[in-house]
């Protein structure tokens, strides 16, 4: 998974430097957590992997807010005569109907939640950076972050997030693809998204 998030160098060998900028340490130091053996197991100690692979907590802060602001939004909508919806969410097309799609990255054993406008030309990129895995298509983007905000949060122990050179967009909706899977449309559903 080091080699997946930080890259390898042409040798093939985890980018032992990538890691140590990232934790803050030094190379020798990454290369003993690494140094594992038939009859001991790698000595990174936990709080370390979940710095290497989970997102910073700001970062996750700023994912609750915006899906708590979103089930807030969902709310609104909900009331007569629209009397809830702000204009802004109009103009920028959040109420349009939202895809949300769990993606394959190419050449990466990674899983990636993606939200989009239904149609358009976006999906042609989307199927350009990798295979499409699920998808489902909900109400509008509001609906869209809730369901990727669950998602993440049934498939966190699984999460990593890729350097910018590994991944330039998305890096903190990523996650093994050694997880269990789970039907977006089912999810949704059972969410009251649909």
């Amino acid at each position: 998974m080091l080699g997946i998030c930080y890259g390898r160098t042409v040798t093939g060998h985890v980018d032992v430097h990538a890691v140590a900028d990232v934790a803050g340490v030094t190379v020798r130091t990454v290369q003993r957590w690494m140094s594992g053996s038939n009859r001991r197991k790698a000595a990174i100690p936990p709080p370390r992997l979940v710095q290497l692979f989970q997102p910073a907590p700001d970062t996750e802060r700023r994912a609750q807010q915006a899906a708590d602001y979103a089930r807030d939004a969902i709310e609104k909508i909900a009331l007569p005569k629209g009397r809830g919806v702000l204009p802004a969410w109009r103009s920028q097309g959040w109420l349009e109907p939202h895809v949300v799609l769990v993606l394959h990255l190419s050449g990466l054993q990674l899983f990636q939640a993606v939200i989009t406008k239904a149609g358009g030309r976006a999906m042609e990129d989307i199927r350009r950076r990798g295979t499409i895995i699920d998808l489902t298509t909900v109400p509008t983007k509001f609906h869209a972050t809730v369901l990727v905000n669950e998602l993440l949060t049934r498939v966190e122990p699984w999460r990593v997030v890729p350097t910018p050179t590994m991944l330039a967009t998305g890096r903190t909706q990523v996650w093994a693809d050694d997880s269990p899977h789970i039907d977006l449309s089912v999810l949704a559903v059972s969410l009251e998204l649909r």
